[in-house]
């Protein structure tokens, strides 16, 4: 995953959650507070509701009155526009203004679909970031891996060679740190162990002073390079007898390598040349 999508993804996963985990507990309390408010409506209507077949005083009075006149046998006279109650009737059915308790659905899906939001927008979160670590861990262990297996590769194929050339089979070897070289390019410890097999075993001193040639081609530290300069001017000024070619090389050195140990002692070579 690219480093922009990650800067958009992160705060993104973490804006939405934020919002929908508001967007849910603005729904929750919203519906507590309607399911309060209606316990407090029933208990107001329970207080006030007067029971059943409860009268009033006139009503009582208009029962005494009736007892009296079945004592005396006499026909009672109604009182005009005056109607008898019924004492045992109930209220009908939806005339109170009870209100029904019953969560709100539309509330409570919406609720539910901020809760959901919320929960997808961590998960979403949580997965890249399994990811992102994931891979950093991979990238640090598998370089490293790869970095010990070279190690190894190397370590394993230099000392085959070297027990090549243990057993005296000094060309096999060379052939050994060729096939090293390939794998490995440009390795100055094993192209300096080639030419020591030319020069000392195999008393192949055109072919080390060629091998030396190909060190001085290789970008290594102005110490090291004069000292294999120095050695192939022994090499030319001894056994291949070219002194012309030594003196050549040996003022490079002078010359290049500035005040290293072997541009010192190319100078002091070369004044007792020219004091001679």
């Amino acid at each position: 995953m690219k480093l922009i999508s990650r800067i958009i993804l992160y705060p993104l996963c973490v804006y939405v959650a934020i919002w929908c985990w508001n967007g849910f507990r603005d729904r929750y309390e919203n519906m507590q507070l309607d399911r309060f408010g209606v316990d407090l409506e029933e208990r107001e209507e329970t207080s006030v509701e007067p029971s059943v077949g409860e009268t009033s005083g006139s009503d009582k009075g208009y029962d005494l009155d009736e007892v009296n006149r079945m004592l005396t046998n006499s026909t009672p006279a109604k009182p005009a526009g005056q109607r008898p109650k019924k004492a045992g009737s109930l209220p009908k059915a939806g005339s109170t203004n009870q209100v029904e308790t019953a969560g709100n659905p539309e509330k409570e899906g919406g609720m539910m679909t901020y809760f959901s939001g919320m929960l997808a927008a961590l998960i979403v979160f949580a997965l890249i970031v399994a990811r992102d670590v994931s891979h950093l861990a991979s990238e640090r262990v598998g370089g490293n891996y790869l970095t010990k297996s070279d190690k190894s590769r190397k370590a394993d194929m230099y000392e085959e060679a070297e027990s090549i050339w243990a057993d005296g089979a000094y060309v096999d070897a060379i052939d050994s740190f060729r096939e090293y070289l390939r794998v490995f390019p440009r390795e100055y410890h094993v192209h300096k162990r080639i030419a020591e097999i030319y020069e000392k075993d195999l008393v192949s001193f055109r072919a080390a002073a060629m091998e030396y040639e190909e060190m001085l081609q290789m970008d290594i530290p102005k110490t090291r390079w004069g000292w294999v300069a120095i050695h192939l001017c022994n090499l030319y000024s001894g056994k291949l007898d070219d002194p012309d070619r030594a003196l050549v090389l040996l003022q490079r050195v002078a010359d290049e390598c500035g005040d290293t140990p072997p541009a010192l002692k190319a100078r002091e070579r070369l004044a007792k040349i020219n004091a001679a």
